[in-house]
């Protein structure tokens, strides 16, 4: 039988593919349960991704519980929505915490699966952890007492220059959603065992109101800034949308790259939003960060802070991103990135991984 007291990821995939995002909050699911002396459990749903149980079992998950069934070829609200559900109803008594990424899926599943449970729903975090909170109910008496292990959902407010802890510890399960790119993976151990249990699901007249009846890719999945190793970014210094090709050039010097940009750059149309990195567009975590002629507000902060490696050129010296960047280049940017690139070029590992970069050999 499936455990209840598992920490939960409700996985998602896509033609048969793992998300990245489902990886990440399985390392972060490990990292909770772990704190908890719990496991990790994966609801995964589609149609024929049965053989995906066992990559979740490998990425960390300890056992997986799997709905495959026709009806679920294609994501739809209503039919996911009946899915998760029955799974839950299923285990009898409602796990600590279920969580989902903040993606198109589920910023449209997750606010349904917290309604129907009458449960607090927390989006788009960025951290996640276990902790205990005292609570005095002077509204309501009966809420009064100390909490021990609940969850703490963290994520930015205040247009990202503050962290709030939400806590909703009255009833399980509690939920959160993640940001893609701020949680950390774990390697994959193919050692690894689990559990897998398949169970049915019963729809309803109901969840069939509304017909999938032809799905458009998203263009945007052609820039993978997600799975890049390194991400070279360009701002509104660029000057104009002819910009970006020195940023591509300079992006081409790598191995497993993509380009990146500010909001500012796609608000004035000079690049397609799929390259947006911040607040509104993605979160990443390649191994460098180059950053042209980004001024480094916090809005685009939030988005590439966790890059192992930050490389900043920009001509105002006093630029924010000077702050928090590893390394700066003082100066303009159509001068230093021929230069740039060839110095990377020199280098044997174009794709840098675990390179320790030294600014005597990049920066001559």
């Amino acid at each position: 039988m499936p455990k209840t007291n598992n920490v939960v990821i409700v996985a998602e995939q896509l033609q048969g593919d793992l998300q990245q995002i489902t990886l990440e909050l399985i390392g972060a699911a490990r990292f909770l349960s772990e704190k908890l002396g719990t496991g990790v459990s994966c609801f995964l749903l589609g149609h024929e991704i049965t053989p995906l149980a066992e990559r979740l079992i490998h990425y960390g998950a300890d056992e997986v519980i799997v709905i495959d069934d026709p009806q679920l070829r294609e994501y739809a609200t209503l039919t996911y929505r009946r899915a998760v559900i029955g799974i839950l109803e299923n285990l009898g008594t409602p796990p600590p915490i279920v969580l989902m990424g903040s993606t198109t899926i589920g910023r449209d599943l997750a606010p349904r699966i917290a309604s129907y449970l009458e449960t607090g729903l927390t989006a788009d975090c960025t951290e996640l952890d276990i902790g205990d909170y005292e609570h005095i109910g002077k509204a309501d008496p009966a809420k009064t007492g100390t909490f021990k292990n609940i969850l703490y959902a963290i994520r930015p407010s205040f247009g990202e220059s503050l962290k709030a802890r939400i806590l909703g510890p009255w009833k399980n399960p509690q939920m959160a959603t993640a940001r893609i790119g701020v949680m950390q993976a774990i390697p994959i151990n193919t050692s690894r065992k689990g559990a897998v249990h398949k169970l049915s699901v019963h729809f309803k007249q109901e969840d069939f109101r509304l017909r999938v009846l032809k799905t458009v890719r998203d263009v945007s999945a052609t820039v993978n800034l997600t799975g890049a190793k390194v991400i070279v970014s360009g701002g509104f210094g660029l000057g104009g949308p002819e910009g970006f090709e020195a940023v591509k050039d300079l992006a081409s010097a790598f191995k497993n790259s993509a380009v990146g940009a500010s909001r500012r750059a796609v608000d004035s149309g000079w690049i397609g939003y799929a390259h947006q990195v911040g607040q509104t567009g993605k979160t990443v975590r390649p191994d460098i960060y180059i950053a042209l002629g980004i001024s480094g507000a916090i809005q685009h902060r939030v988005g590439m802070a966790n890059s192992k490696v930050i490389i900043a050129v920009n001509k105002d010296a006093d630029a924010p991103i000077f702050k928090f960047a590893h390394y700066g280049i003082v100066g303009d940017l159509y001068q230093v990135v021929p230069l740039l690139k060839k110095a990377l070029i020199k280098i044997t590992n174009k794709d840098m991984i675990s390179h320790r970069i030294k600014g005597t050999v990049l920066f001559k």
